[in-house]
């Protein structure tokens, strides 16, 4: 919680450090969103770009990471739709968008939700001791504990401690954002 606050005062006083790691946690999500409008990988990173571009020339300051988040996603999907008119291409799928901007609201939001969710579990797995973090990332990828000792040369009883002290961990760290991250793991 208190790198966040740290980060957003980084972010809003324009330190490089604060900026490359504003760049590093949040482009990738944010182009997944704006990549899913548009469909276009290319288009998709230098929309964002620009976002990050306009956010640093501008003067905005934010208040906490809930409402960077807000801005940032709202700021591609309004770009992205801007694009799509102004191209005059797609009008299928600009129409669609349009058409069911507000029923998409709820879907968009919970593919931010997700994104977020899956972010700051990487996050946390990555603070993770070595062979916690080897085993945690072994059972995301579906392999059972009993494959997992055996490939790492452990006893099932280490690999089942090992998770347990990992769910411990990211379950503390994610609090109510918990029950959404148990899908990465089943």
């Amino acid at each position: 919680m208190e790198s966040n606050k740290k980060l957003i005062v980084g972010i809003n006083c324009k330190a490089k450090k604060a900026w490359e790691e504003f760049y590093k946690t949040y482009y990738e999500p944010l182009c997944n969103h704006v990549y899913r409008i548009l469909l276009n990988k290319e288009v998709t990173e230098d929309i964002v770009q620009e976002i990050f571009l306009k956010i640093w020339d501008s003067e905005v300051i934010f208040e906490n990471e809930k409402a960077l988040i807000s801005y940032l996603y709202r700021a591609g999907t309004n770009n992205s739709l801007k694009y799509l008119r102004e191209q005059n291409t797609e009008q299928e799928r600009l129409k669609m968008w349009c058409d069911t901007e507000q029923e998409m609201t709820e879907d968009d939001f919970s593919s931010v939700v997700r994104e977020e969710v899956l972010r700051k579990l990487r996050h946390l797995i990555d603070q993770l001791p070595t062979e916690r973090r080897r085993i945690i990332l072994m059972s995301m990828e579906n392999m059972s504990g009993e494959e997992i000792a055996k490939q790492l040369g452990v006893t099932i009883n280490t690999v089942k401690q090992q998770k347990y002290r990992a769910y411990k961990f990211i379950k503390e760290q994610l609090g109510d954002h918990w029950v959404i991250a148990l899908y990465f793991f089943l």
